[in-house]
């Protein structure tokens, strides 16, 4: 293979529909099990298990990435897509590995929160917004008045810059609600 591999990136709040549109984007790709990998960052505890899964309950089958985990070992020559949830926790070692592996033109579909719950640019989110081919911003229904929202809220008074969490620590709001809070 070679030439450059598009990357494609699902970007928005909590609750905005990012894991969904990566599952449903895999899925439409019809690959092989073989030709695609589907890797979650080792902070991400939620479902307890290698999946990747919805807030409404889907999930896909993923392999947990550390630091110590090599990618490169996980790619063959079948490799044609690399598909990223929760990409905010992944390292700048991780997106120069990617970029090398676009290099070698394969794909990558990334899904993450592009601001923290401070509102600001989150992680390798960043990085990866700057060098995609194509970016879908998602957005969730604000939780107090229902307007489109952009912002993740933090309902509970813990500064910890990685909370991970659900409803029972997040909600999504739009500009005006997040805010005025």
């Amino acid at each position: 293979m070679s030439g450059t591999g598009k990357l494609t990136v699902f970007f928005g709040c909590m609750f905005a529909g990012k894991t969904t549109s990566l599952i449903k984007y895999i899925s439409e790709q019809n690959f092989r099990q073989n030709e695609f990998l589907v890797l979650k960052p080792s902070v991400d505890i939620r479902s307890g298990k290698a999946t990747i899964t919805t807030h409404d309950g889907k999930s896909h089958d993923c392999i947990i990435y550390s630091n110590e985990l090599d990618i490169f070992e996980h790619v063959t020559p079948f490799t044609k897509l690399i598909a990223i949830d929760e990409a905010q926790f992944f390292d700048k070692v991780f997106f120069s590995d990617l970029k090398r592996l676009m290099g070698r033109g394969i794909q990558v579909v990334a899904a993450g929160l592009d601001k923290d719950y401070l509102g600001r640019p989150f992680g390798l989110m960043s990085s990866l917004l700057e060098i995609a081919t194509e970016r879908v911003h998602l957005k969730a229904k604000c939780q107090c008045c229902g307007k489109d929202a952009e912002y993740t809220y933090r309902k509970t008074d813990n500064k910890v810059l990685i909370l991970i969490g659900q409803d029972n620590h997040y909600e999504a709001r739009c500009e005006s609600c997040y805010k005025g809070a």
